[in-house]
């Protein structure tokens, strides 16, 4: 993929580490509404981001607020003093590129889901952006997948 992008005189940046970890409260509401709240570190740099899932059957899509946190573990701390519990915990590196208005990033995941392989993920302002940049870099409409964390870990367990 780095090559068809190269290809495309797009430059792919270094591997950063990413490490996020996913809360909600015992009882499983946020999920339930379709809500998802993340805590990630990339780097030196940390993030607490809730996301609400929009209805749409051919693309993920999500209404997203994020802002920047002081500290991880203070951040982490403090969403375990308001009742949240961590659900989920996600390591992997990712790099990451432009291709026209779209971000273009390739993930590797460590830890207790590296049995999933390299995955791309296109993230844009439209579905039809998505579907433009999926086909200059050679995929077809058939090829994409809305899936998010909970469904391509379930499609890459069941393949063993």
């Amino acid at each position: 993929m780095e090559l068809k992008l190269a290809e495309l005189g797009v430059i792919v940046g270094p591997e950063q580490s990413f490490s996020a970890v996913f809360f909600d409260f015992p009882d499983g509401r946020l999920g339930t509404a379709g809500l998802l709240l993340r805590l990630r570190r990339e780097g030196d740099r940390s993030f607490v981001t809730s996301k609400r899932r929009v209805p749409e059957e051919e693309m993920k899509v999500r209404e997203e607020t994020e802002v920047e946190v002081a500290g991880f573990e203070e951040c982490r701390s403090l969403l375990t003093s308001l009742g949240f519990v961590e659900t989920t915990r996600v390591d992997k590196f990712r790099a990451s590129c432009r291709l026209g208005n779209a971000s273009v990033v390739i993930d590797r995941h460590a830890g207790e889901l590296s049995f999933i392989p390299e995955l791309l993920e296109i993230e844009a302002g439209s579905a039809e952006e998505v579907r433009s940049v999926a086909a200059r870099l050679g995929f077809s409409p058939n090829q994409l997948r809305p899936w998010g964390l909970a469904q391509l870990v379930d499609h890459y367990r069941r393949r063993g």
